[in-house]
């Protein structure tokens, strides 16, 4: 394939002929992974620049192309090298995202939970599926362990491959506020585009909210996006009325919407409401709890009535849904139970609080850290909503990065409003000591990591996960009976 039939329409007049006459086997953007004969883009233009372009070209490179050419040989400047490189991929790869209808879940919170409802009434639906996101891709019980929220074009583009070679119908993904403002998206066009919510996160990268708020907008243009889904209790209405571009419909509980909810039955073992889908009035279970689980389930409503499934369909599906991991995982023994989250910011943790307390006939106990590298401000948000909500709260580590853990605890206690907590950075030891002081009918919130596999500390990653630490807490604590073990746990 040439250069020119891959590459941005706006950068065919920055190239001169010969080049965009070129034949292209591979566009590489890590110079650990370039092979001779590849095309190195360079996406970032900074004082390493120079040094990674006559690196490329000494390492086999076919030319460069970048932002700026510096003068350098076999080097060509073309403009907005992230989304020429989308565009690049996209097209390596035969367009096959264009074969496909493409769902696109963007929001602080609830994507993983949301896409994979989607993703499971689409293939109660008889619909041949794929699904990307936070917990990796899959198709037909294949995954693939992606690395991010939302793959890189050229990883990205590749599973969009293969899954249309498979045959696949529909694809679910989550898209991340970064992927979206580093152009990683351009070229994908989006049957339905979904946002659940919009809450304080990623600041470090923002800056500022409406920095982070304009770049989930974007996935609502018309180049983007064919038709929207909102939540109205999630996100300024107004605002994102006036940078919607595109037909939408709205789903909520406490705020007018043409999707809502009424009449909310909740336990620890799931949800009951009524349903008003554009009129249509159902009877909707499902084994997710929480408030929020009742919204991420009329976004999935939402999302497969305007796709045409039957509701049929929808109610069966939403009721025997599996559980998502890490997302509200709740566990049981010794009359205690465990809440497994992933919440990680101001807004999800209050969330998860709130809700567990309501269904909580004992003390609610939580159990938080905070990433290091990360917004740093919400530290103490955090500390505040924590200590405010709980009976009690132990301080602990999440993935620390390369900061120092005692530091990022500090920065957390910095917004205890009340002196229920306790500081413990090992992270094994604050799961046991919550559940060593939970009694019977209280519940133990572990939040902040979910389904994730390891502890990121100094740059490796280290095996660890949070259901893991749980479920060796009770299996220590089995009794012995006539020679048979015997525990109440559950899953």
């Amino acid at each position: 394939m040439k250069l020119k039939d891959i590459v941005h329409f706006s950068n065919l007049d920055d190239l001169p002929s010969m080049i965009l006459e070129a034949e292209v086997q591979n566009v590489c953007i890590n110079l650990d992974k370039l092979q001779k004969g590849d095309i190195f883009l360079l996406l970032k233009d900074d004082e390493s620049a120079q040094f990674k372009m006559q690196e490329a070209l000494k390492n086999g490179a076919k030319f460069v192309l970048a932002a700026s050419d510096y003068g350098l040989r076999d080097c060509y400047a073309i403009r907005n090298p992230r989304r020429a490189f989308a565009i690049m991929e996209k097209k390596l790869h035969g367009s096959a995202c264009d074969k496909m209808k493409i769902i696109g879940v963007t929001g602080t919170n609830g994507k993983t939970t949301t896409t994979n409802l989607i993703y499971d009434i689409l293939r109660g639906a008889g619909k041949k599926v794929g699904i990307i996101g936070t917990l990796g891709a899959k198709v037909d019980g294949e995954f693939i362990d992606t690395g991010f929220t939302t793959p890189d074009p050229d990883i990205l583009h590749s599973i969009f491959q293969n899954m249309q070679k498979q045959g696949v119908e529909y694809v679910v993904m989550e898209v991340s506020a970064h992927a979206l403002a580093l152009e990683k998206m351009e070229g994908i066009k989006f049957d339905v585009a979904v946002l659940t919510n919009i809450s304080q996160d990623h600041l470090d990268f923002f800056g500022t909210m409406e920095n982070y708020e304009k770049a989930k907008y974007k996935l609502f243009s018309l180049s983007r996006s064919r038709f929207g889904v909102v939540c109205a209790d999630g996100v300024n209405m107004n605002k994102f009325m006036k940078a919607c571009q595109i037909p939408v419909c709205s789903y909520g509980i406490n705020s007018p919407s043409d999707v809502f909810a009424i009449d909310i039955k909740q336990s620890l073992q799931g949800s009951e409401f009524i349903c008003n889908c554009n009129d249509e009035v159902m009877i909707v279970k499902t084994p997710f709890a929480g408030e929020f689980n009742v919204q991420n389930a009329l976004a999935a409503i939402s999302t497969c009535s305007a796709l045409g499934i039957e509701k049929e369909v929808i109610l069966r599906e939403l009721k025997y849904a599996p559980m998502v991991e890490g997302r509200f995982n709740v566990l049981s023994g010794e009359g205690k139970r465990v809440v497994v989250d992933f919440a990680h910011t101001p807004d999800g943790l209050e969330k998860i609080i709130k809700n567990v307390r309501a269904l909580t006939e004992g003390r609610v106990i939580t159990v938080f850290g905070c990433g290091g590298n990360r917004d740093s401000s919400k530290r103490p948000i955090m500390g505040k909503i924590a200590t405010s909500l709980s009976d009690q709260v132990v301080f602990t580590s999440d993935n620390p990065r390369f900061e120092e853990p005692m530091d990022i605890i500090k920065d957390i206690e910095k917004g205890a409003v009340v002196n229920n907590y306790v500081i413990q950075p090992d992270r094994r030891k604050a799961i046991a000591m919550a559940l060593d002081a939970a009694k019977e009918n209280d519940t133990v919130i572990i939040a902040g990591k979910g389904a994730e596999k390891y502890q990121d500390i100094k740059g490796e990653k280290h095996p660890y996960d949070d259901y893991s630490e749980v479920y060796n807490y009770f299996r220590s604590r089995l009794k012995v009976l006539e020679g048979v073990k015997q525990s109440e746990f559950k899953r």
